[in-house]
């Protein structure tokens, strides 16, 4: 058992979890308040640039899922920290959300899967959540003008956007591009004056996906 051990612990739980090149750096995150039909899997920046599980909107994202009672999981991609393997362009990493997924839900048959990143790893967990029954998938500042996010024909709905009207890495239009092209709902929420990566602008995220996944999700 690797992460049922700790749900009953709440906290940030550092451990190791297996990916398909082996061992890979973690974080599980318990709030004190347990809501157990759900788990978060976050996914982060672009490891050739500095990304990593610890980046703020990656915590940020971590910190509105705990104050839902939402337990999370985020971890370094290959090649990151002390994680194995190298960069493999969203591929792999997305191989290796999904193999956290599986292992999520053997240990915990009935769970619910959300799916969530910021930047590159919105890409990953578009790719985990195309792949895998899920109740939400999250893309923070999505690259959809590098990635291809229509890769595959089942749709991961429900899908919500967040994005900064001042990006300068994921141009808004390209987002408004992407969704006027698509024949499913998304959820979208703009940001006015922000940037990619919402400095001075976190504590906003933070509530909007607070109040967003709420409303998705039905919550108590």
């Amino acid at each position: 058992m690797q992460i049922n051990d700790k749900l009953a612990l709440p906290g940030e739980h550092p451990l190791f979890l297996s990916g398909q090149m082996g061992p890979l750096e973690a974080v599980i995150t318990i709030p004190s308040i347990l809501d157990e039909r759900y788990i978060a899997i976050i996914g982060h920046p672009h490891p050739l640039q500095g990304g990593t599980m610890n980046n703020k909107v990656v915590t940020t994202l971590v910190r509105a899922f705990k104050d839902l009672n939402i337990p999370s999981i985020r971890f370094n991609f290959r090649g990151v920290g002390q994680s194995v393997g190298q960069f493999d362009q969203g591929i792999g990493e997305s191989e290796d959300m999904l193999q956290i997924a599986r292992l999520c839900q053997q240990e915990m048959p009935s769970v619910n899967l959300i799916f969530a990143g910021f930047s590159f790893g919105s890409y990953v967990a578009y790719r985990a959540a195309a792949q895998c029954k899920h109740s939400l998938l999250i893309t923070i500042a999505p690259p959809v003008h590098h990635y291809n996010y229509a890769e595959f024909s089942s749709v991961p709905i429900p899908w919500m956007i967040f994005q900064g009207d001042h990006d300068d890495i994921v141009p808004l239009q390209s987002v408004l591009d992407f969704m006027a092209g698509s024949s499913y709902p998304i959820v979208f929420e703009q940001f006015s004056e922000t940037g990619h990566f919402f400095h001075g602008r976190l504590v906003a995220l933070k509530m909007r996906l607070i109040e967003r996944i709420h409303q998705q999700l039905e919550l108590a």
